[in-house]
């Protein structure tokens, strides 16, 4: 049918754009305030669904080849959820914020506790990165989340926002549920299949980010207006320390390869606060919601920064 041929090549072109829509697609959301009311309870859902597609985009070949040796994966891992929080949880305790900020304190906190996003794998497929490695280590991570998560709440906020069993829950849902249904999918439409659509899959990748980026930026117009040096101070701090985290990790894993110490640092730099804000958003104060939202921007841009490098190592892989 032409309308679905016209559809699919519209996907497949925004699909293309890969990292460009990423960034892109962060200031359409600012462009679009009114919407984000509508958006933002349906954080969830864009969330799981970010989720399948990375399973679909994800090598059924390369993700059993790492769960039957996953020394690496778990080692990340463990990088991620525990080292990383533990470093910077202790710098920021150090620091003076609590006393100066203490609800700043508290989301960075959280945010260093927290899973990586789970729109990880559909970044890395859009950056050209290893999907597969990406996908496992996220789910390891998440394996281990319930537990290192609220520990790390009561090491440095003396309490847990946090059931480690209503966590746990959650995560396994998203994760099995999504799971399954692109396991169905690819055994009706099979893999052949799925391969050829690897493009139009990337562009609802691109659409699903956006409905998250559009929620994401409630509220920042009339924060910037409120306080301009502020949020520009706060923007600064967040790009800072996500530049760091990326490039730490790259450091500690560079003799697992430079392809692989980048999608290790974007799972230990983009963490889903998202989880933090739909857990227990309506108790934190507004700053909080504020730094969700700038929090956003590396995220969304830093990718198309270095996309550059990632196909570089892609193609050396």
């Amino acid at each position: 049918m032409p309308i679905l041929k016209g559809l699919n090549a519209a996907l497949a072109w925004l699909g293309r754009q890969g990292t460009r829509a990423l960034a892109a697609s962060i200031f359409l959301g600012l462009a679009v305030p009114p919407l984000a009311a509508y958006v933002k309870p349906h954080l969830g859902e864009t969330v799981f669904v970010l989720l399948l597609f990375s399973y679909l985009r994800t090598d059924p070949t390369a993700f059993g080849r790492y769960l039957k040796a996953p020394g690496l994966t778990i080692v990340a891992a463990l990088w991620v959820m525990v080292a990383v929080p533990l470093l910077f949880g202790a710098a920021y305790a150090l620091s003076g914020i609590r006393e100066a900020w203490p609800a700043l304190y508290t989301i960075m906190i959280l945010q260093m506790a927290i899973t990586p996003i789970t729109s990880s794998a559909a970044f890395a497929a859009l950056m050209g990165l290893d999907v597969a490695f990406s996908l496992v280590t996220l789910i390891v991570s998440n394996a281990l989340s319930p537990i290192t998560t609220v520990a790390f709440s009561y090491l440095f906020l003396g309490t847990s926002l946090f059931s480690p069993i209503e966590l746990g829950i959650k995560l396994f849902f998203f994760f099995a549920a999504s799971g399954a249904i692109a396991y169905a999918i690819r055994r009706v439409a099979g893999q052949e299949w799925i391969e050829r659509q690897n493009e139009p899959i990337d562009g609802l990748n691109v659409i699903a980010v956006f409905i998250f980026a559009i929620a994401a930026m409630d509220g920042v117009p009339r924060h910037v207006m409120a306080d301009p040096l502020f949020a520009i101070e706060l923007l600064v701090l967040i790009f800072v320390l996500t530049c760091a985290l990326i490039g730490l990790s790259v450091l500690v894993f560079l003799r697992a390869g430079l392809d692989r110490g980048l999608v290790i640092g974007l799972l230990a730099a983009f963490r889903n606060i998202g989880v933090v804000m739909a857990a227990v958003g309506t108790s934190l104060p507004d700053l909080a919601w504020f730094y969700f939202a700038m929090v956003q921007f590396p995220i969304f841009l830093l990718p198309a920064v270095l996309r550059p490098l990632a196909r570089r190592l892609a193609a050396n892989r």
